[in-house]
C-alpha cells in the first residue's frame, strides 16, 4: 500500500487517492462488473443480513442465477480485522459470475434495496460499494486488480479527476460528508504547496 499521511476517523488515507486519477469521461461509474465476477468478500454480519432479505433478493434474480440461498456463499469463513465483525465469507460463483450478478451484470442485492425504497447501497456489502477502493490494515487505497484491463478500474498519474473525487459517492458513504470534506481540504493544501514550490 502507498504511503499515507492523513487520518480520518478510524481510517488512514493512501496518498494514491490524491496522486492518481482518471482520464476525462472515465471512472468507476462506467463499471463493467468484472471486478466481482469471481465472487466477493462480505462481512459475516452482511452475510446474515442478506439471508434475512433472501426472498426480496430472489425477486430480482434472473434465469442465470440460483434462487437457492444455500448456493450463494462458498461457506469459507476467514478472520480479517478490516471487516467490522472481524470475520468475512466469500460469495459463490454461479455461471462464471458472483451469485448476485444477473445476466446483465447488475447486482440483485442492490436492485432489491431500490425496489424496497431503500438507498441502492443500503444492503450491499461495503467492499462491493467501495471497489476499486479497498481497505487494508485500516488504510483506504486503490486496488490494482484490474489496472490496465478495465477503464473503470484503471488510474494513472496524469489525470484531470483525482481518484478521491471520482469516488466521491463511495468515500462519502464510508466517511460521511464531514470526512469527505477533509479529503477536499487536504487535496487543496497539497495543490497549494505544489504551486508555492513551482513559483518559488
Amino acid at each position: 500500500m502507498a504511503e499515507t499521511r492523513l487520518q480520518i476517523k478510524s481510517f488512514f488515507i493512501s496518498n494514491e487517492l490524491f496522486e492518481k486519477g482518471y482520464a476525462e469521461g472515465i471512472g468507476p461509474c462506467a463499471c463493467t462488473s468484472r471486478c466481482c465476477s469471481s465472487g466477493v468478500w462480505v462481512d459475516e454480519r452482511e452475510h446474515d443480513a442478506i439471508l434475512q432479505r433472501r426472498e426480496l433478493i430472489k425477486q430480482q434474480m434472473d434465469e442465470s442465477q440460483s434462487c437457492n440461498e444455500q448456493a450463494w456463499f462458498d461457506g469459507v469463513v476467514e478472520e480479517d480485522s478490516d471487516f467490522p465483525s472481524g470475520r468475512c465469507i466469500g460469495t459463490a460463483v454461479v455461471n462464471d459470475k458472483c451469485a448476485f450478478l444477473d445476466a446483465e451484470g447488475r447486482c440483485s442485492i442492490q436492485r432489491a434495496a431500490v425496489a424496497a425504497g431503500e438507498h441502492p447501497w443500503a444492503w450491499k456489502p461495503l467492499f462491493c460499494v467501495l471497489f476499486p477502493l479497498v481497505i487494508e490494515d485500516s488504510v483506504i487505497g486503490f486496488d490494482p486488480m484490474l489496472q490496465g484491463e478495465e477503464p473503470c478500474c484503471s488510474v494513472s498519474t496524469a489525470y484531470p479527476t483525482p481518484l478521491f473525487r471520482a469516488c466521491k459517492a463511495e468515500l462519502t458513504y464510508l466517511l460521511g460528508e464531514d470526512g469527505y470534506a477533509q479529503l477536499e481540504e487536504y487535496y487543496a493544501s497539497l495543490q497549494k504547496a505544489r504551486t508555492t514550490v513551482t513559483t518559488a
